[in-house]
């Protein structure tokens, strides 16, 4: 974003970014692995900046282990959703969408694993590894459905923000 905003400008755009990522979640719940949640934090941070993007990332988090109770997933959420924040800011800004789109791949074929990052604290890493394995199926459903949602999706929400302002 070019121009500087306020703080009630500030609260308002992390608001209303958190509350489209709640609906997008629970509008394809019944899908399994696939998702709006990475496109979604991707293009908040190309468009937002990493600060609103983080904090949306993690509001998104705790609006989700309140929701659903506190869990080994609902934990992940506060790293994993970060993490994919961290990474997209560290992608050079291009008019192409190349690299995010594989981004959200990679991101949806990892997430398993990334996910197991927890199972390994608490169960240590036979369980975490087993844990992985199990998912690997559901990991490369997510890889396809995240390419494909970044492909389609990307660059016209960046582009219906960038007319927003």
């Amino acid at each position: 974003m070019s121009k500087k905003t306020g703080p009630v400008l500030d609260l308002v755009q992390i608001a209303a970014m958190t509350a489209v990522l709640e609906a997008a979640k629970f509008l394809l719940n019944a899908l399994p692995n696939v998702e709006l949640v990475t496109v979604l934090l991707m293009v908040y941070t190309v468009h937002f900046g990493t600060r609103k993007a983080m904090c949306s990332a993690l509001l998104f988090a705790l609006l989700e282990s309140i929701w659903w109770g506190i869990s080994i997933w609902t934990v992940t959420y506060f790293y994993v959703w970060p993490l994919l924040v961290i990474v997209t800011a560290m992608i050079p800004k291009s008019e192409s969408a190349f690299m995010y789109i594989v981004l959200a791949a990679a991101y949806g074929l990892l997430f398993g694993m990334l996910c197991s990052l927890t199972t390994l604290v608490l169960s240590g890493w036979k369980a975490a590894v087993a844990w992985w394995v199990a998912g690997i199926p559901y990991d490369l459903i997510h890889c396809v459905s995240n390419g494909i949602v970044a492909a389609v999706l990307f660059r016209p929400l960046v582009h219906a923000l960038e007319k927003l302002n």
